[in-house]
């Protein structure tokens, strides 16, 4: 059974948010319905700011966001 540090895991859940802002954004751009492109939009910015939130915790525990 292997051990993940909180550290390790920050940097999963970092990837994770990074890889759905951008898939968020890329099916903003496809979309062809305005109200589902204001949804898409609003899911990509939400993933952005989870984003930001976990590479700070990422600085505070020492890591390298």
């Amino acid at each position: 059974m292997s051990q993940f540090s909180d550290l390790d895991m920050l940097y999963d859940y970092e990837k994770d948010a990074s890889s759905a802002a951008m898939g968020f954004m890329t099916l903003a751009t496809r979309a062809h319905h305005g109200d589902l492109r204001q949804i898409y939009l609003r899911l990509a910015n939400e993933a952005t700011n989870a984003h930001t939130k976990v590479s700070k915790l990422i600085n505070q525990s020492g890591g390298i966001a």
